[in-house]
């Protein structure tokens, strides 16, 4: 079976790479030919070097992300389509909010499946912003994923389509075996609340200082983990109540960060589709406190240990929701079994890799 794969761009440690670099490697292993292109060379050196010991073919636009104009990629994506064309391609998995993934189609002969994967909100505030390019790639697409069930009935509404289908994320964690032990925590010591993700200004940061300021969540620190241009690291100098730990790059450093918080945040105004950080999240049993925002509410399956926030959120709300959330940890009505349980059972790397294998032609022995 020959794959090949098209990312827009590739951040050195993002979401929608690590997904991406798994399917990759996954399908790999059982035996399948797979290309990988991108129009940026931006992914970690570490994430390169593996796909290309698990077998995976890199073809990366030699220019850094965001570096590149659209008329600089759409030229060199040509070219490598038309080479790419010389072999015969079963499934073309393209990804992204762009057109660009139509020029990737050349080089799927007749009888090649085009399998496009949309993974934000696609409603109708994000609807308002596609290109009538890209709206073309939804509706042309030979099967459409969607990464939630909200996403995909949102881009069966958008196209006139019936037939948008949800995959989950996949992604991988440290806390495979057994989540982290529960912090232990001495009397009257702050809560520890924590954002883990891109540092830009969608992502609710602006909300957190506001949080950690407010004298009504006085017993709640405030950790952030990640990093991003839109906040360097002497953004967060001197702001009391907020502790500023810098970006991860790999399971074991999120593992760590996950370890020493009691819930996670995540206040986005981002047309986010089902947020990985709050999947990761769930995979070591942590609660978490997130706008309602795409299919953010389909992960609340364990209703004490998620608090959401209407979408548009306002201030107050996300202040009643994080006090809310604090008020049940205090009182131990919090469980990180439940928490864990929901995600061992729909997002574990051995039931995502499984269906995701399925899907792409091939079915797993055992």
């Amino acid at each position: 079976m020959n794959l090949l794969i098209y990312a827009p761009q590739m951040a050195a440690y993002g979401g929608m790479e690590r997904h991406l670099c798994l399917v990759a490697e996954a399908m790999a292993a059982t035996g399948a030919n797979v290309a990988f292109v991108t129009t940026s060379n931006s992914l970690a050196p570490a994430w390169r070097e593996r796909l290309r010991c698990g077998g995976v073919e890199l073809h990366e636009m030699p220019a850094a992300r965001g570096s590149a104009s659209g008329y600089a990629k759409a030229w060199w994506l040509l070219r490598r389509s038309l080479a790419l064309r010389r072999r015969r391609w079963d499934t073309v998995y393209t990804n992204g909010q762009g057109a660009l993934a139509r020029i990737l189609w050349l080089a799927a002969r007749r009888g090649a499946r085009r399998v496009h994967h949309h993974h934000t909100a696609a409603d109708a505030a994000e609807q308002r912003s596609w290109s009538p390019g890209f709206l073309r790639v939804l509706v042309r697409a030979g099967e459409l994923v969607g990464c939630s069930r909200f996403t995909a009935s949102q881009l069966n509404a958008a196209t006139g389509r019936s037939d948008a289908r949800f995959l989950p994320y996949f992604t991988e964690t440290a806390f495979v075996a057994a989540p982290p032990p529960a912090r232990a925590r001495t009397a009257g010591e702050p809560l520890r609340f924590g954002f883990l993700g891109r540092l830009v200004s969608t992502k609710g940061i602006e909300t957190i200082l506001r949080l950690a300021a407010d004298p009504a969540c006085a017993e709640i620190q405030w950790h952030i983990h990640g990093s991003g241009s839109d906040y360097p690291p002497e953004f967060f100098a001197e702001r009391p109540g907020v502790v500023y730990h810098g970006g991860y790059a790999n399971p074991t450093e999120q593992a760590a960060a996950l370890a020493s918080l009691d819930a996670v945040a995540l206040f986005s105004v981002h047309n986010e589709g089902m947020p990985l950080s709050l999947i990761e999240t769930m995979a070591s049993g942590l609660p978490w406190v997130a706008t309602a925002r795409g299919g953010t509410p389909e992960l609340a399956e364990s209703a004490p240990d998620c608090e959401l926030i209407a979408h548009p959120e306002n201030y107050e709300e996300c202040r009643a929701g994080v006090l809310a959330l604090s008020t049940r940890i205090r009182a131990f009505s919090t469980s990180q079994t439940a928490q864990r349980g929901v995600w061992e059972r729909r997002f574990a790397p051995c039931v995502v890799r499984e269906q995701w294998i399925t899907y792409l032609g091939f079915t797993v022995d055992g």
